[in-house]
This record gives structure tokens, C-alpha cells and sequence, in this order.
């Protein structure tokens, strides 16, 4: 039976779990458990309502999305490790880094990728922190048709991809609508020059994170406060 929702998840690509009962008409119960089992092996995922098959690509890019900084810079040298970090402070461009350090592009943008998953995750814990302290409610703004959701605490904006609820949310002080304005006209020319879509709201809060900070500032954070590299 798994085979076949399997096969069906396949043919679809994303589907619901109403729509496999209907089509497979098994009960409802027994479509559930073998999502669950699907899902843990790694051939699906569940966002939402939705039931998506995870393609060749897609299980990569889910490999290298779970993949630890201390596993990946285990291979690295220490000059390395160097280089790659200051590049990624520098913006320079991950084949251009692949060349210097005769490594495979795709590994330099593994990880840039996970650099800015890192800042992602960071931030959003932080969010959370303040959030939950002082409620606030979200400004949203579009980006690729994606809304991505915006908070500000203490003159600095932060970004989710889902939007936060919480009591008494109070609404935005004017030098708050000042600050994401500035950020927003920042974002969207940055965004503009950036054709990949790919892990848009890491890419939006590694842009604030290096909004009007020197290289200096982004190198050391990067490397002690994220990377806890001494």
C-alpha cells in the first residue's frame, strides 16, 4: 500500500490527503500512516495541507540543508576555512572561491548556504525572544509573490517567512515605519540584482544582517558569535 501512495505522490507531485483518499479510495487512516512512513524515510514532506514528493534534487538540497557547519569544516584546512569565511563576508562570488581554493563551486555554495541558514535561525530566535516580550504586529511585503513578514526591535528589522501571533500586538512607532521603510528600499534593490529565488528569506536576512556594517564587524560575527570559531 505504501508503494502505491508513493507511486501516486510520484505522478502528482503535491497532493492533499483528501485527494489520495479519493483517488486511491482506501481509508483515511491507513493513507495517514503511510505518509508518516514516507515521511520519515525521506521520499515526501508535508507543508501544510500540502504532501509533496521529494525529487533526486530536492532530497540533496534537504541533505544539505541538515548538514552541520562543524561536519562540513571538518575536511577543511585551517587556510581554508579562512578563506571561505572571508569571502562570504566579502560577497565574492562562490566559483571565483571554488577556483582560488580548487574545490568544487557546489561545495563553496554549500557553504555559503548554510552560513545563511545559520544567520536565518539566529535571528529568528531573537525575533521570537522580543516578540513574545512585547508583542508587535507584522508588516508584510512581497518578494518573488512570496510574503515575507517583518518585525522591528530596537531600530533593527527582522524577517520571517511565517507571520507571529501574539496578545496585544501593538502596532508599529514612526521611527519603527522609518527603519523598515529604509530596510525595505535596501531589500528590494539587493533582491532585484539576485535572479535565484532559492532560500529567499535566508538571503533576505543575511542582507540586513550586512546592511551598514564593514567587513570587519560581519567577519568577526560570523566567525566567533555564529560559527564559534576562536
Amino acid at each position: 500500500m505504501k508503494d502505491q501512495v508513493l507511486k501516486l505522490c510520484r505522478r502528482l507531485k503535491k497532493t492533499t490527503l483528501n485527494e489520495l483518499v479519493s483517488i486511491l479510495e482506501i481509508d483515511t487512516n491507513i493513507i495517514k500512516k503511510c505518509i508518516s512512513e514516507l515521511k520519515n524515510e525521506g521520499a515526501i514532506s508535508i507543508k501544510g495541507d500540502l504532501v509533496v514528493y521529494l525529487s533526486a534534487k530536492n532530497l540533496k538540497q534537504k541533505r544539505i540543508e541538515t548538514k552541520r557547519i562543524e561536519t562540513m569544516f571538518e575536511f577543511r584546512e585551517d587556510y581554508e576555512k579562512e578563506i571561505i569565511m572571508k569571502s562570504f563576508c566579502l560577497e565574492i562570488p562562490p566559483q571565483k572561491v571554488a577556483i582560488l581554493l580548487r574545490l568544487n563551486k557546489s561545495c563553496i555554495c554549500n557553504y555559503y548556504l548554510i552560513f545563511r541558514r545559520m544567520l536565518y535561525e539566529r535571528q529568528l530566535k531573537e525575533l521570537k525572544r522580543h516578540f513574545f516580550e512585547k508583542p508587535q504586529v507584522a508588516r508584510y511585503r512581497q518578494f518573488y509573490d512570496k510574503n515575507a513578514f517583518f518585525y522591528v526591535y530596537n531600530n533593527y528589522v527582522f524577517v520571517t517567512d511565517t507571520i507571529l501571533r501574539g496578545e496585544k500586538e501593538k502596532i508599529y512607532s514612526k521611527s519603527d515605519i522609518r527603519q523598515l521603510s529604509i530596510t525595505y528600499s535596501f531589500l528590494r534593490r539587493v533582491e532585484s540584482h539576485n535572479v535565484n529565488e532559492s532560500y529567499m528569506f535566508h538571503r533576505l536576512s543575511e542582507y540586513i544582517w550586512r546592511k551598514d556594517r564593514d567587513y570587519e564587524y560581519l567577519y568577526t560575527d560570523l566567525k566567533q558569535n555564529l560559527l564559534n570559531i576562536c
